[in-house]
């Protein structure tokens, strides 16, 4: 199937598959937590696929308060040293860090290997239950800039109306060819999702969505919109679906065969603990 690329950019980095490894649940025992995540990372490499992803702490009211937990980039800075060439990334529930330091910490990650890290954004467009819009477009909008000025400038600056940086130097510099990649996670079906989606078009490079096919079908949509408007100035927008948590043998199956003939460039697909290197191949022949 022909990648959603136009003539003339380069090529995708995150076609394929992405195996996601979920986090551990209640009663997961947490021994072997990196040995386990390495060796689906070394199946990964051997199977050829272009990333990997981890999960961010999951969320204490789905996974109780016992559930195994690790800390995301510190489990990214242990595979990088354990790969050579996969991408790296976190699929996060909710950003919890400040996106100066978040563009320092994948800095990290991105020089310990050697080029492959990801930089990745929550954008939630979610209704309550009392029906308050969650999306914050204009919180999105200054994350973005100020992670992009923090991997790319020499002395970055920036006052926005939610955060603000004042030379804030970032040494060592990322070394992946063309900069270190940044992807939105947009989730949720509020009125404010479109705007984020057009949102992290215009400066993304990236967007993992969830929704299935028609939430594919709307990222590349906004996509479109971008590019017609003549806005986008980093060239290719990948957008990927996204397959889980919590669903997997022959549901991940059809669900990846439905974001890839809505026209998705890849998918980033839940990997259920123990993270069997079984299921990563099983993933690969899937998609």
């Amino acid at each position: 199937m022909a990648e959603h690329a136009p003539d003339g950019v380069r090529h995708p980095r995150f076609a394929g598959v992405g195996p996601w490894l979920e986090a551990p649940l209640d009663g997961d025992a947490p021994d072997g937590i990196l040995e386990r995540a390495a060796a689906a990372a070394g199946t990964a490499e051997r199977l050829g696929l272009r990333s990997l992803w981890v999960s961010e702490w999951p969320d204490a009211s789905v996974t109780g308060p016992a559930g195994a937990r690790y800390e995301a980039y510190s489990l990214l800075g242990a595979l990088a040293v354990r790969t050579t060439q996969v991408r790296l990334g976190v699929v996060a529930a909710a950003e919890r860090r400040a996106p100066s330091i978040l563009a320092k910490i994948v800095t990290g990650v991105d020089v310990i290997s050697h080029g492959r890290g990801i930089l990745t954004l929550t954008a939630d467009g979610t209704l309550t239950a009392d029906g308050t819009e969650t999306a914050d477009v204009d919180g999105l909008a200054e994350a973005l800039t100020v992670c992009r000025l923090v991997l790319e400038d020499e002395h970055p600056t920036f006052a926005g109306r939610i955060h603000s940086i004042d030379g804030a130097v970032n040494r060592p510099a990322p070394v992946q060819p063309g900069g270190v990649p940044v992807v939105v996670v947009v989730s949720g079906s509020g009125p404010g999702r479109q705007d984020l989606l057009a949102m992290a078009a215009r400066s993304a490079d990236g967007l993992v969505v969830d929704g299935g096919a028609d939430g594919v079908r709307d990222a590349l949509a906004a996509v479109d919109e971008v590019r017609r408007d003549g806005a986008a100035g980093r060239g290719l927008v990948e957008v990927l679906g996204q397959v889980g948590p919590g669903l997997h043998g022959g549901d991940a199956a059809a669900g990846m065969a439905e974001i890839r003939r809505a026209g998705a460039v890849g998918c980033v697909v839940g990997v259920p603990y123990p993270w069997a290197s079984v299921a990563v191949e099983e993933l690969a022949r899937a998609w």
